[in-house]
């Protein structure tokens, strides 16, 4: 069973957290008291690179050490539920069994090289954007399945979570640019042109991927990646791959 609060000193760390790591360490703290899981972890991540900054050991995931932090700069960013995230880029809080079927799942790289061992039949994720437009990605993992009455707490500490960081000081310090518009500058707004799968079809050609592995990652053809891309070198006026990678 959940216990269903945090203490007040955690609350304080995450109030008074000097920077994005201190934030993380206090908030994966935070996750722990109030979720009934059997790992955990958090991981920065560069909110346009899209690589692992900063990973927070707990246990179970992170007991694997060099193995996790591959996956994390590797393939963890593929796994369904960030792919979920990359779509709506804000704070949420996600359920794996509610977000991604059992059979989508046990296709991912992360199910079968770090879940899998560890016995771990259900993820709930937190996303949070920090006030230096980090990704921060809290998880907890559990050896079966959660019950809704196990991931209300969760889904309530997101809120909380994201309530606090209105207030935090480092919060007033910064600028208010979405973490979607954290990419190159665009001065003429052709990229605001882009629909959502264009975005993520020019994302992964930034990320190096040819169109079969575009085409696996989303489920899709490699025609309608194809399809997809030569709407994109229209829409930015450009005529390779490589342009349309380095458009800014």
């Amino acid at each position: 069973m959940p216990k269903a609060h945090v203490h007040l000193e955690i609350l304080e760390r995450i109030v008074s957290a000097g920077d994005d790591h201190a934030l993380a360490e206090a908030a994966l703290a935070g996750l722990c008291e109030i979720s009934p899981g059997d790992h955990f972890s958090a991981i920065l991540f560069h909110p346009v690179t899209l690589a692992a900054e900063a990973l927070f050991p707990h246990q179970g995931w992170l007991a694997s050490g060099n193995d996790f932090r591959a996956a994390a700069n590797g393939k963890l960013i593929e796994h369904p539920l960030a792919r979920k995230f990359l779509k709506r880029q804000e704070p949420m809080a996600l359920l794996r069994s509610r977000e991604v079927s059992d059979k989508e799942w046990r296709r991912s790289f992360i199910y079968n090289e770090l879940d899998r061992p560890l016995g771990v039949e259900d993820i709930a994720t937190v996303y949070h954007v920090t006030a230096s437009k980090r990704v921060l990605v809290l998880t907890c993992g559990r050896n079966r399945r959660f019950s809704d009455h196990e991931f209300t707490p969760i889904q309530a500490y997101h809120r909380i979570l994201n309530g606090l960081a209105q207030f935090h000081p480092m919060s007033r310090c910064q600028d208010s640019t979405p973490v979607a518009e954290l990419s190159d500058p665009d001065p003429l707004g052709k990229l605001a042109t882009l629909t959502t799968r264009e975005h993520e079809i020019l994302h992964w050609v930034r990320k190096g991927k040819r169109d079969p592995e575009i085409a696996i990652i989303l489920y899709i053809s490699p025609r309608t990646v194809n399809h997809h891309l030569a709407s994109v070198y229209r829409k930015l006026g450009v005529e390779t791959r490589t342009a349309a990678a380095t458009f800014q």
